[in-house]
This record gives structure tokens, sequence and C-alpha cells, in this order.
């Protein structure tokens, strides 16, 4: 299974080897792949078919050498020794091409075959010899040795400078035979002895060179091992690598059609003498394309991959079956190379990645089957029959000869169309295996649960509560036809796994849900005092309510509370509460990181109810909201509550020593006679009651302020170090929601522990316990808005990566910048109150950004009490409170000192993958990535401890969000894992980094 991953780390011991070996290995092999067929072409004139038996019987020498070195390697656990010793072997095996000479073999053998026959036959003898040492050396050994000394992290780059491999050869091979007249036998007899000699050099500067990686010698037997991938058990248990290995075959049959006989094709036919100067660029071009498709691979994995190189190769097949000048034909050339040998880089890391680990060597035989067996005999062969009456050219010496003709990339072309359905088959089989993970925070629920229970709203509790979640009836409808039919637990997403649905709606579809309330005079009196309210929690996208068939009302935005006064509707006994839900994720509403088509950075999206439905009985005149403004004047700390509704004549009750305070009209100050300020070290809260009439509520505050001095924050007038995580808020079990609310307390306390005093909630408003246990437990929250707009790679990722940040901005209609901004200003009266949240982020890194400045008059006019980041990352404009930056992949360097404070709201991102945790097996996303716990944390201490201690020190950076809390999707990044079942890191070594942090920080005060 893959992991598209960014590139571990590999010696420069490694890249010298792999270069050196790649490289000579494969002059030798375009010397004998290309030029020995226009050796044997043009000393002993021979004919289509005996080119395409030498290159059939070559084939058959090289897969069973691999097979069977292959597996004898694997069985003694070496590599080295058969790497060099081959590469020895192979040279002199070179070398002895010398003796292939008409005068020579006329000596030897005056009464033979005429030497003409006699050539090709030894040509073909010996050339099944070089190709058995070469491919212990290169196919069996060096491939192996590659894949043991690589992973999945960097297997696509190290392809592709292992792919381009022969393309640079041919360049070498290319630009040196141009000095040579390839029609007499004494330029082939330099070429083979400096080829032989080298390729012996090589061999012998291998044994100080190349390192024998750490592997066990197979405990299964040597004739067990040869067998092992022609096993029918195997193949079933492989059954991914053997459909790779199949379009491997088919798409090495394409090229073997027309490879050996192209450059007769290029001298003989199209008369080009000077072809070597025109395919130079070509090859050049071709060999770096493939080097960057590797790094494609690694990014984008195999369909995205597979699709341009198929293009190109059948492109290029194209432009030189019609075209034969010059021009045309370099750029047919260079199309068709560039589709070759990315991919051959595409299969070959694919084929990699899908080998059992340790198991390398007993592969290598099927790989060689499909890369040079099955195509060396087939391809040829459809060349030769596709040459059969190909035009006949005289030579000097009376003899004939065959000139290739453009039908041979017709025929190529066929069997690269041939290819398509096996590519869509296998890319099929590529698509992830999603895993389901379950969270600690399941086991409490079965099939009698209701499942969020705890009162939804600390800060206005009262009495009077019934709560709705738990089995709702459900259905969907698709153009008035019902595709589901079921049950649904409520409060969990309908493409959650907790919901019991686990599917996503279309743009169209409606989602129903049903339920039968009971009400009577325990809940509710029907008194002409007395008023019933329902309560959504949040509803994404678009909510239609009805009471017993009456619609009541509705509600579009899918991250805020909705309250319906039902009292008119409803009756004493049975009624049924129904709700029509429609989900067409419009970018012109707040969406946050939700995608149809999930993957990288975006996420499985979220439809329906996914926070606690419940009824409330309420008085008449009741309180509907009430307001805590933090007063900073006079001498000592309090608050003023600001109420909404309710009997003119109040009474505030304080806790613990049930203080009386009576008020009138809707505003009173409390100043409590204990000054506790809130902090996250010392989350202190104050209780409260407010009485109304026969009204009753139960809420608490806080004394905390924050506000600017220069380039710090302060929190209650103290410079503060936000050492903080991002926090998105996922959960594998029921995506938005945990399965209880401890999902939530676990990563507040978790992160707590951890050193940790901040979290940046990321494009998501969650429910009000969250928030409450962040007040609670004492963990400062930074909250960004929910975006709105269509992301743009363009302008919202890639300019910014190359340093555009200023100056850009989306365009948003008038229905978009009134939905964005009712949402932020709802946002900012639902989180008003709690103390924990002291900044809000505008824009993040400019996705649905517009009128920045205007937007930051509009909120900081509404709520002054906190710390406002206009656009955090990047496109800044005038007005923030703070400069916030984003830094990945690179060293944290600032440009400038600036006035405002300095704030670090996203960086680090190292990713360390915990397989059996991992929602998805073949694909991660992340910016660094490691393989062991150790490291992980090495390079995070260090990411904190050299480069954020100094960005402290040096610009005065008061706070630092990492990402992140949790893995989220294909996303690894996370201290946690995203089922919560692993913590990366050692919690001491954590905790010493934070105190290290803070140290440096209040050095700097």
């Amino acid at each position: 299974m893959r992991e598209v991953l960014m590139k571990n780390k590999l010696s420069g011991r490694f890249w010298c080897a792999l270069v050196l070996f790649s490289l000579i290995g494969q002059v030798a092999w375009v010397v004998e792949n290309m030029y020995l067929n226009v050796f044997m072409y043009n000393m002993f004139h021979a004919t289509a078919q005996d080119i395409s038996m030498m290159v059939a019987l070559s084939a058959v020498s090289a897969a069973l050498t691999t097979v069977f070195i292959g597996a004898l390697a694997d069985k003694i656990g070496k590599r080295k020794l058969f790497i060099c010793g081959g590469y020895i072997l192979w040279g002199i095996s070179i070398f002895c091409f010398t003796l292939l000479r008409t005068n020579i073999l006329n000596k030897l053998f005056p009464m033979a075959i005429s030497a003409a026959t006699l050539g090709v036959l030894l040509t073909i003898t010996l050339d099944c010899v070089m190709t058995f040492f070469g491919s212990t050396a290169n196919d069996a050994a060096f491939n192996a040795w590659i894949t043991d000394c690589t992973d999945t992290s960097n297997r696509g780059a190290v392809e592709g400078i292992n792919a381009m491999m022969p393309l640079v050869a041919i360049l070498v091979v290319f630009g040196s035979f141009m000095f040579f007249d390839l029609a007499k036998a004494s330029s082939w007899t330099i070429i083979f002895s400096l080829i032989g000699i080298v390729v012996i050099l090589i061999g012998i500067l291998g044994i100080f060179l190349i390192k024998e990686p750490a592997i066990k010698p197979s405990e299964t037997g040597y004739f067990q091992n040869i067998f092992h991938g022609f096993r029918l058990s195997t193949v079933r248990n492989n059954t991914t690598l053997y459909l790779i290995l199949a379009g491997f075959a088919i798409f090495n049959i394409s090229i073997q059609i027309f490879m050996p006989y192209l450059i007769i094709y290029y001298e003989k036919t199209l008369k080009m003498s000077n072809y070597v100067i025109i395919m130079a660029p070509a090859i050049v071009l071709a060999s770096v394309c493939t080097a960057i498709w590797g790094k494609v691979y690694d990014k984008k994995g195999f369909k995205f991959s597979i699709i341009f190189s198929m293009l190109w190769l059948c492109a290029g097949y194209i432009v030189l079956f019609f075209t034969t000048s010059v021009v045309p034909v370099f750029i047919g050339s260079l199309l068709m190379m560039c589709g070759y040998l990315s991919g051959m880089a595409v299969f070959g890391a694919a084929i990699r990645d899908y080998t059992p680990a340790g198991k390398a060597g007993m592969f290598q035989g099927l790989r060689i089957f499909s890369q040079v067996l099955i195509p060396g005999v087939i391809g040829p062969a459809i060349g030769a029959l596709v040459l059969k009456n190909a035009q006949l050219i005289t030579n000097n010496d009376g003899t004939t000869s065959f000139l290739p003709n453009k039908y041979i990339f017709a025929a190529a072309l066929l069997a690269a169309i041939v290819l398509v359905p096996m590519i869509i088959l296998i890319i099929s089989k590529l698509k992830p295996a999603l895993r389901s993970l379950k969270t600690p925070f399941e086991a409490e629920l079965d099939d009698t649960y209701i499942p969020w229970q705890e009162y939804p709203r600390p800060q206005m509790r009262r009495s009077s509560y019934m709560c709705l979640n738990g089995k709702w009836d459900f259905s969907i409808l698709r153009r008035n036809k019902v595709i589901y039919d079921g049950q649904i637990l409520v409060p969990f997403p309908i493409e959650s796994r907790l919901s019991g649905v686990e599917k996503q709606l279309t743009r169209k579809d409606i989602a129903l849900y049903t339920r039968k309330i009971t009400i009577d005079d325990s809940f509710y009196t029907a008194a002409d005092s007395e008023r019933l309210l329902l309560h959504f929690g949040a509803v994404d996208q678009e909510a239609s309510v009805f009471i017993n068939n009456k619609e009541i009302g509705s509600h579009t935005g899918g991250y805020l509370p909705f309250t319906f006064d039902i009292t008119d509707y409803i009756v004493y006994g049975e009624n049924t509460v129904t709700l029509h839900v429609k989900d067409p994720l419009l970018s012109e509403l707040p969406y946050g990181k939700q995608r149809r088509k999930r993957g990288g950075m975006w996420y499985t999206p979220v439809s329906g109810i996914w926070q606690t439905v419940w009824l409330e009985a309420v008085c008449k005149d009741y309180i509907s909201d009430i307001r805590i403004q933090p007063l900073t004047d006079g001498n000592k700390p309090g608050v003023e509550i600001e109420v909404t509704g309710g009997a003119h004549d109040k009474t505030l009750i304080l806790a613990p020593d049930g203080r009386k305070i009576p008020f009138t009209g809707n505003k009173v100050t409390v100043i409590p006679e204990e000054t506790h300020l809130w902090s996250a070290e010392n989350p202190y809260l104050y209780e409260f009651d407010i009485i109304a009439g026969e009204d009753k509520i139960s809420s608490y505050f806080a004394l905390r302020t924050v506000s600017i001095d220069g380039n710090k924050i302060l929190i209650n007038n103290k410079p503060v170090f936000f050492h903080g995580l991002l926090d998105q808020g996922y959960f594998s079990d029921g995506i938005y929601l945990s399965a209880t609310p401890e999902g939530f307390k676990n990563d507040i306390l978790s992160m707590k522990e951890l050193g940790f005093n901040c979290l940046r909630k990321h494009i998501k408003i969650e429910p009000q316990l969250f928030y409450y246990y962040c007040d609670k437990y004492g963990m400062y929250v930074f909250q960004d808005f929910v975006n709105s707009g269509k992301y743009n790679f363009i302008i919202d990722t890639a300019l910014p990566t190359i340093g555009v940040r200023r100056g850009i901005s989306h365009k948003a209609s008038a229905y978009r910048r009134r939905q964005f901004e009712e949402t932020a200003l709802d946002t900012v009266k639902y989180l008003y109150n709690h103390p924990c949240v002291c900044y809000y982020t505008i824009f993040n890194e400019g996705w649905g950004q517009y009128d920045a400045d205007k937007m930051y008059d509009l909120f900081k006019s509404v709520d002054s009490s906190r710390i406002w980041d206009t656009t955090s990352g990047w496109f800044k404009e005038t007005k923030s409170d703070v400069d916030s930056e984003h830094i990945y992949f690179k060293p944290l360097r600032f440009k400038t000192e600036t006035e405002k404070p300095l704030v670090l709201s996203e960086f680090g991102g190292y990713s360390l993958k915990i397989p059996e945790n991992s929602f998805n097996p073949n694909n991660t996303y992340g910016y660094k990535f490691f393989t062991d716990k150790a490291a992980f944390f090495e390079s995070l201490e260090k990411l904190y401890l050299d480069e954020v201690i100094s960005a402290i020190r040096e610009h005065g950076l008061c706070a630092a969000i990492l990402t992140q809390v949790s893995d989220v999707e294909d996303e690894t990044n996370g201290l946690l894992t995203y089922d919560r079942q692993v913590l990366k890191v050692d919690k001491d070594k954590m905790r010493e980094v934070a105190r290290q942090l803070q140290e440096a920080y209040g050095e700097c005060r």
C-alpha cells in the first residue's frame, strides 16, 4: 500500500552510487539494446527477424537470470556481491565483442557457414552471455538494492533519477558515437573495448562505494523464493502489484515494437545522418522531465502521473507517424521520450511501492518479466511482422537490408491504446481503502445510549431541558426517489460512521429526519404564560423544520445554533418533528474545509444535524440572552452583565457565598469581593444565577482582559507567549463530533499536559461545550471565522509560495458578502462571553478574502475586547492588530521588524504516520515526514529550540501555532492520531520544550 510522502534524506554516498551504477549500467544497456542492432545490421546485414530473435533471446536470458539470481540474493541476504561481481564479469563479456569481426571469423572458421551468418549467431549467443552478467548485476541485485535503501517517501524521486538514466546514457552514447564510423569494424572494436573497461572499473569501485543494506537472509528455501512470485496465492495476496506489472508489460511492448529499429529508422529511412545532433536536445529535455516526474509521482500518485505520461507517449507516436522532416520529428521524439521515460518512472515507483517488504529480490524476476521478457519477445516480433514487407536496399557488397517504416509507430500506438483499460483498472484498485478508526470515546455507545445528553448551553442553563438526540427515522430523496430509508443517530452528521448512515449527499438530495415527541404536564403545562422552544445546535447547510406537517421556519448556514418557538404548533401528547435538509455545499456560504471530493487538506463533507437538538420550556417573559463585558476601569476588576429579556426586576446571586445583587432594567455591574484573574494557568470561573420573575438561568463569568502593548499581547496586562496548536476539530468516529464530549475534553487536556496553552480553532465553530471546557480547564482559543468563496490554487497557494503575498483579493457577490458578514457577526455574539476566546482570524490564507480593511473595521467595532488578525498567513492589507505569518517548507525567517505583535499562526506540519491508526493507508498529506517517534520529536524539538526561540529573541515573536493537534483524514501531522489512540510525543520532553519557550519569552519581556 502506498503512502504519498516527501523525501526522507538519503546519503550522498547513496546518490553517488545510484548515479554511477545507473548511468554506466544504462550505457552498457543502450549499446546492447539500441546499437547492438546497428552493429549486427552494419557488420552482418541482419534482417528484422534476426534483430527480433536477438532481442527475444536476450529478454529470456535477462528474465531467467533475474528470477534465479534475485532469489539467490534474497536467500543469502546480500546485494553488494552480485552487483560488484556482476559488473566486473559484465565488462569482460562486453570486451569479448571485439572478437566479432568478419576477418577474424573467416580465419577462425574458414570452412564454416558465411562469416555474416556466423556473426549473427555469435552476436546473439554472446549477447545472451552478456545479458546474464548484466541482469545479475543490474536487474536482480542493483534494483533490489534501490528498493532496500528507499521507502515510499523518496522512491518517486529516486525512480525519476533511475528512470532518466537510459536517456542520459543515450545522450552519452550518441555523443560519443558521433566520432565513429559505425560502418567500420575498427570503430566497434574501440567502442566495445572502452565500454568493457569502464564497466569493469565501476564494478571494482562499487566494492568501496556501495553500502550493504540491512536485510535479513530469507528463511524460505531457494526454489521456494524463485517460484514465490508465480504462485496463485501470491497473486491473490498482491492483486494490485500484479495488475501494475501487467500494465507495465503492455507499456513496454508498445516501446519494444519500435525501439529496436529506432536508430536505423532515423539514419537509414529518414536519412538523418546528423540524427545525434537533432536528438540530443530532445534527450536532455526528456531527461529533465523524467527527473521532475518522479517527484510528481511522490506528490500526486499513480493516476495523475500516468495519465500525462500516456498522453505524451501517444502524442509522440502520432507526430512520428505523420511527419518526416527534422523539426516535427524532433517534437515527436521529444514527446515520445518524455512519455516513455516518465512512464517507466511511474510504473517503476508503483511496483516498488507495492512490492512486499523484504521480498524485493523475489519480485525482481516478475518485474523483469514485465519490463524485459514479455515485451522483449512480443514487441520486436510485432515490429518484425509490421516490417515483413518493408522496403529493401542493396548494400555495397551486394546483400540487401530492410528499411524500417512509420507503421512501427502506428503499431506502438495501438498497443498503448490497449493499455488504457488496464490503467483504468489499476486506478480503480488504487482507490484508497479508507479505514474505520474507533476512538476511545465510543465505549459508552450502545443501542440504548443517547449521545451528547450534556446540557448544550453552559452559559445560560435552565432546569427545563428535553434532549432529542438519539435515533430518528431517516431517508434520502434523490430525484423524488428514496435511495435510503432507515434510521440515523442524531447528532452525528450523515456522512459519519456513528450516524449509522455513512452516505454522502449530492447537491440536490433531500435528507428527511422524522421523530415523534410526547409533550405532557411533566415538561410543559401549556399555560398562557409558558412557551416551548425547539433548539438546533447546528445543521448543515439548508434546513426547513416542520411540526405536525406544518412548516415553522427555515435556516441557512451550517455552523451556528437556531431556535424556533413552536408553542402554537404542538399539541398535548404525540407530535411529529420533521426536518428537510439540503447540502449543496455552496461556496457562497461559509463551508470550511469540506469537499465532496475529499483528499489532502480537504476533508469529508458534513451534512445535516451535527449538534444537539433539544426542547426548552420557558415563561412568556424569559431571558433570551446575556452579554458579559469585562471592566477595565476602576481599581478592582469586575464585569458588566447585560440581560436581554426577562422581568424588569431582577436579582443576581453570586456563588459561592450567595451574595444577592438586585437590579432593574437590563444591566448589572458585578465586582467580586475576592479577585481571581482568569488565565490558562489559573482558569478561575465565578458562577452566578439570575432570577427575573418566573425565569431563572445559571451562568458564569471570568475576570480576564486582552490588550496590546507595543509588539506584545497582554492577558490581564501581562505579556503572554501563546504556545499553541492548530485544532481542526475532526474525529474519526463522528467527523465534526466525537462520540461523546470527552473527545473535546481529551484534546484540550492532552495538549495542556504537553505544555501548550493555546488552540487555534481552525475554520470551524464548535458546540458551546468545547469553549466551556477551555474556560474551565484553561486554554486560550484563537478562533477562525469560517471561510466562504471558491479556493483558487494559483491565487491562494501557488503565488504566496513564491512570495506574492500582497495586493490580491477575491471577488465576492453581494449574497456571499452578506452571508459571510452575518455569520461572522453571529459568531462573535455566540462566543462573546467565553473568556478563553481572546483572538479572532477573519481571513485565512486569502480563502474568500475581500475588503480586508473594511472587515477589520466592522468586526473591531463590534468587539474591541479581543485581538483581530485580519489576514492570517498572507495577502496583508493595512489594518490588523497583529502581523500574522504562515511558514512551511523553509526555516523560520522574518524579513523585517514589526511594531505589531508578531504571530506565527501556522508552522511545522511535521508528519509521523502510525499505519494502524491512519485513516488512509494509501495516501498521506503533510510537509515533512518521519518514520519513527524519536526522529519526529528530535526535529520538533530542534524546530522549537533553534528557530522559534531565535524568533522570540530576535523579533519578539509572541505566538507560535504548530500544525496540529491530531491527524485529520489524509493528514498525519498531528501530535495525536486521528482516532486519538496514540500520542506521538513524550509528555515530559514536550513540557520541557514548553518550559524553555516560556523562559525565553520571559527574558525578552
